[in-house]
């Protein structure tokens, strides 16, 4: 048997779900949150519905919402969250290798997305997502970050509630990606 797929079969076997999907594997997420855990985001979610105003006003200007979301989104400290190999590996038998675009205006890797989203996203996985990022609405709350908090909360909703390409969703898949490219390019050395 070949030694990689061994290795991985083995690591997924004894893996939590939540370390399938997400790069989470090792860190404080790849765990469901304790009891402790979960009153601190529960408290942080009743906080954040003090400023229903500004949640309205943050959702006016869908695009500007959307950039802002994946902003928040691409910090590291939302690496752990990133796609999993497992799920990337899922998308590239399924649909193939993303278009190298060269055009902003050339919609080929957001259609690209949207279709690899369509194969990994199942209701289990945007749950998974979803929850996972509304643990970080405690750090955010804490650091007097409201309205970045709103939107993580925000993209939990819609990413739980709807079909849709979330900026929470589209984030982790496309930094899962460009991981898994970083981490699996082929070696150039000719032999």
């Amino acid at each position: 048997m070949d030694k990689q797929p061994r290795i991985k079969r083995e690591r997924r076997e004894r893996a939590t779900y939540l370390a399938t999907v997400s790069n989470c594997e090792g860190t404080w997420l790849e765990h469901p949150p304790d009891a402790d855990e979960q009153a601190k985001i529960d408290s942080a979610g009743k906080i954040l519905r003090r400023f229903r105003m500004q949640a309205l006003q943050l959702g006016a200007d869908r695009d500007a919402f959307n950039r802002f979301s994946l902003d928040i989104f691409r910090d590291e400290r939302f690496a752990p969250l990133h796609f999993s190999d497992d799920m990337i590996e899922m998308i590239l038998e399924e649909i193939g290798e993303p278009p190298v675009v060269e055009d902003d205006s050339d919609p080929s890797f957001t259609n690209y997305l949207l279709r690899a989203l369509g194969v990994v996203a199942s209701a289990r996985v945007r749950r998974t997502m979803a929850e996972q990022a509304r643990r970080f609405l405690p750090q955010y709350v804490a650091a007097g970050q409201y309205k970045e908090a709103l939107a993580i909360e925000h993209n939990c909703y819609m990413t739980v509630m709807s079909d849709a390409a979330t900026p929470l969703l589209v984030q982790m898949l496309v930094s899962g990606l460009a991981r898994y490219y970083e981490e699996h390019e082929p070696d150039e050395t000719v032999a």
